[in-house]
């Protein structure tokens, strides 16, 4: 079900349902071409989302600040 844009669909040719209650991995992924690297970068992130009867929400909340490469000297440690 990797990348699965098109839905993830059943033998009877319908999606399949999401149903509540339930943790979702939420795998989101972005791509850039670093031209100082000539080639292509994909960043990966997977969040835990829970699909419940008051609708969606992440699990341990929703990531807020960017770590930007290069970082800031205050994200090295030093």
């Amino acid at each position: 079900m990797w990348d699965s844009q098109g839905g993830v669909m059943k033998d009877d040719g319908e999606n399949y349902p999401l149903n509540t209650n339930t943790v979702y991995a939420i795998e989101l992924n972005s791509t850039v071409h670093l031209p100082e690297w000539d080639r292509d970068i994909r960043i990966m992130l997977e969040e835990a989302g829970f699909f419940g009867p008051e609708g969606f929400r992440y699990v341990n909340g929703r990531q807020t600040d960017l770590l930007l490469i290069p970082r800031p000297v205050p994200h090295q440690g030093q």
